[in-house]
């Protein structure tokens, strides 16, 4: 599957974004040519058959607070965090924030989070676009994004689809959209509408599999640059581990606690951890 120019677009900036699979623009062939007497082109709104998608509230991603580093060569060593185990936990993690494109490695990283979606397709938006009816479970930290139970959402499919056609996907959340278009479902068919929409393209996880880590391990001895997000519980800085903090009472020998509303008197913190492997 080809999600490299997909992933590409994404991270252009808006007017720059014109080839035809693009998700956050108008097709090529609903651009408006200049007229020739050189007046104002037309309104591209005018027409009923335009559909217009916009970014309205893009996904904005976690930033690692902290780095660190995998050392495969200190695998198993007594008194290293670099276990099997642990290993495993971090590719696992890895391969949920990857998806295959083609490129050269067979993989980039993901620009949202991953989810299961299962949708019915409402409208043909062009381009392998659609609006579709959907449901998937909330994600990434903190549910990130939300669940979404029969709400609806714009997918950017890989492969040919008709209204009608009903399924489950993987999809990577790219943020919330606007558009705008002539709605060709009841009880709306006609009527020239904008909608703010979750959006979505569907893509392909990485193996999370034996095969799959050996092939892993094996490309970082080989020299390539790979790192994973995760987020991870540290002690609470506020109430050192505690769960509640200490208030002196006048006059008496025993400190008031409150609970720690930082960790929420749990003693921990989550933090986004960014972890680099090496040979």
């Amino acid at each position: 599957m080809k999600f490299r120019l997909l992933l590409a677009l994404l991270t252009l900036p808006l007017a720059a974004q014109t080839p035809p699979n693009n998700l956050f623009g108008t097709k090529a062939s609903d651009a408006q040519p200049a007229p020739a007497d050189g007046s104002a082109p037309e309104d591209p709104e005018a027409s009923v058959n335009t559909v217009v998608i916009t970014p309205f509230r893009l996904l904005a991603l976690p930033n690692a607070k902290m780095v660190r580093t995998f050392q495969l060569s200190k695998l198993n060593r007594i008194g290293s965090f670099e276990t099997t185990k642990e290993l495993q936990r971090l590719y696992t993690a890895f391969a949920s924030q990857r998806i295959l494109d083609g490129s050269p490695v067979g993989s980039s990283r993901a620009t949202g989070y991953l989810t299961t979606i299962n949708y019915s397709l409402l409208q043909d938006l062009g381009d392998q676009r659609f609006l579709a009816r959907a449901a998937w479970p909330a994600a990434g930290p903190n549910d990130a994004l939300a669940a979404g139970v029969d709400t609806m959402a714009v997918l950017l499919l890989d492969k040919p689809a008709k209204v009608g056609d009903s399924g489950k996907l993987t999809g990577m959340h790219v943020g919330m959209v606007a558009v705008r278009l002539s709605a060709e479902f009841p009880p709306l068919a006609g009527r020239r509408l904008t909608l703010r929409r979750e959006a979505f393209l569907e893509c392909a996880t990485l193996e999370d599999s034996p095969g799959g880590l050996q092939r892993f391990a094996e490309a970082i001895v080989a020299g390539v640059e790979l790192t994973v997000l995760t987020h991870e519980p540290i002690s609470c800085k506020t109430c050192g581990g505690l769960g509640f903090t200490r208030e002196p009472q006048k006059g008496q020998l025993v400190d008031k606690r409150n609970p720690c509303a930082e960790c929420a008197s749990t003693g921990k913190v989550s933090i986004a951890i960014e972890t680099k492997f090496v040979p």
